[in-house]
């Protein structure tokens, strides 16, 4: 017995998802999608509920997870000055974001994401102000962002389609003592336009291509008062440029042929991809990097060879260096052990940072991202550590003399992009959430930032009194050693 399906009766509807009648054009549908989604933000953030942008790193809170975020609260944020600035949500389109970086006035934040997308921020309510480069399609990751220091107002972009930008930072009018609640200043009918349905890219004149090659630009790199540039590539080489001319002037890369003839020990190139790149803030022909080879390298631009120290043991999966004077910071993507300092001087490892007061459930550490906290006030001797990966599911503020976690923003995702500038603190990664948080430095936190005086007891002057001339040196982190009274014999002295 055969049945036959009368298909005539079942009518197409009158229009589809991305059909719209003759009589609406396409600037008032983007204005209407535009005018829901700016309700629907400001309805969230009226009841402060979560963002319905989920990710696929987000899940579920459990009952373990609820008792660690209330035990967090309790011991880094009560009392304390250190708080979550911003927390803004944005559309999965975009692309988590790779890489972030502060200007140096501290007014901005360059954002670079997974889809080529770069977009400028407020630096300290994280608005979206300007769209510097549009999305690409087929989508390319931004994973490097480096502000020149030579140049005003001039940022460079390494993407994963072999390009290097030169990305011009508009001049915007804007306070980051008292912001404005709401900044929008990019185009909502092209950015609705590219983000939703990947058109074709709008003609941007922020982002030009500077350098180009055939191989993905995975880290980048500006030497100090010089016109040279540093990018690493995914075919494991290092290529120094001349800004002038745009030439590269040195190519460190060794075939993979070459390296079963050449040994261990006498090995100057990396032979995996450089992920990380960091030049020296006050030598201008310094530099690190680090690939998938688990090496820390050091080069100087003026030896012939170029790589100068060779650290082994350092497995690095993003953007996890950092210089500060003679020391290098590096993150590894390993489960224990894998924060270390450096020694440039003696040319051997300092410290391995093992944390003392890290909750017991954690599963491991596997650092992505890792930077010196930059503070002119309380940091010039790096004594802080900003870390993000995707073991802890937080950012930590890591006290590299004592090893104790100083304070802990829970995260969403993976962290995967961090950068401060004084007390602000932006991170970033696989979730749909833009950061900003608050940090202080809890030893100067009473003298820098209250205006009440401490109390002293006058009463209890007779003994030995310890004048402190600077009380914003970081002098009293050496320990202190008494002397030996004569008048007070004691064991230890003869």
């Amino acid at each position: 017995m055969s049945i036959k399906l009368d298909l005539s009766r079942h009518t197409a509807p009158s229009q589809s998802q991305h059909n719209i009648p003759e009589c609406t054009s396409d600037i008032q549908v983007f204005v209407n999608e535009y005018r829901n989604r700016i309700t629907s933000t400001l309805t969230r953030d009226e009841v402060h509920s979560r963002g319905p942008f989920t990710s696929f790193a987000e899940s579920k809170l459990s009952v373990r997870e609820l008792t660690w975020l209330q035990d967090n609260n309790e011991r880094f944020f009560k009392d304390t000055a250190n708080k979550q600035l911003v927390q803004n949500h944005y559309l999965l389109e975009c692309g988590f974001i790779c890489s972030m970086i502060y200007t140096p006035d501290g007014e901005f934040i360059i954002v670079g994401h997974a889809t080529g997308l770069i977009q400028m921020r407020h630096g300290s309510t994280g608005a979206v102000l300007c769209t510097l480069r549009n999305i690409q399609f087929p989508p390319k990751p931004v994973h490097a962002l480096e502000y020149s220091p030579f140049e005003e107002n001039i940022c460079y972009a390494a993407c994963m389609d072999g390009a290097v930008y030169r990305i011009e930072i508009p001049h915007m009018d804007t306070s980051i003592v008292d912001p404005p609640p709401y900044c929008i200043r990019a185009d909502p009918m092209l950015e609705s336009l590219t983000m939703q349905f990947y058109g074709s890219p709008g003609i941007s004149s922020y982002a030009t291509p500077f350098i180009a090659q055939r191989f993905p630009a995975l880290s980048l790199g500006l030497l100090t008062d010089s016109s040279k540039m540093a990018v690493g590539y995914a075919d494991t080489s290092i290529r120094v440029y001349d800004m002038e001319t745009q030439e590269a002037e040195s190519t460190y890369k060794v075939h993979k042929l070459r390296l079963q003839f050449i040994p261990k020990k006498l090995q100057r190139m990396h032979y995996g991809q450089v992920v990380a790149l960091r030049t020296h803030p006050h030598k201008p022909y310094m530099f690190a990097s680090g690939a998938w080879d688990k090496t820390l390298r050091i080069w100087d631009v003026r030896c012939q060879v170029g790589c100068v120290m060779t650290f082994e043991g350092v497995d690095i999966c993003g953007d996890a260096i950092d210089l500060n004077r003679e020391y290098c910071l590096a993150g590894s993507w390993m489960p224990t052990e894998a924060l270390t300092v450096w020694d440039l001087t003696a040319r051997k490892q300092l410290n391995i940072i093992r944390v003392q007061n890290r909750r017991q459930d954690v599963d491991g550490e596997y650092i992505y991202a890792c930077r010196y906290w930059r503070s002119s006030d309380y940091n010039r001797k790096g004594k802080y550590a900003v870390v993000g990966g995707s073991g802890t599911n937080c950012l930590e503020v890591i006290n590299l003399h004592n090893r104790y976690i100083t304070c802990s923003y829970p995260a969403s995702g993976t962290i995967l992009a961090v950068t401060s500038y004084q007390e602000r603190i932006a991170f970033g990664g696989t979730s749909s959430a833009f950061n900003i948080v608050a940090f202080y430095d809890p030893k100067h936190q009473k003298d820098k930032y209250e205006t009440a005086e401490p109390e002293y007891e006058y009463s209890k002057a007779s003994g030995d009194i310890t004048l402190y001339q600077d009380s914003e040196s970081e002098l009293s982190d050496v320990p202190h050693t008494p002397s030996c009274d004569s008048s007070k014999p004691s064991k230890g002295c003869e």
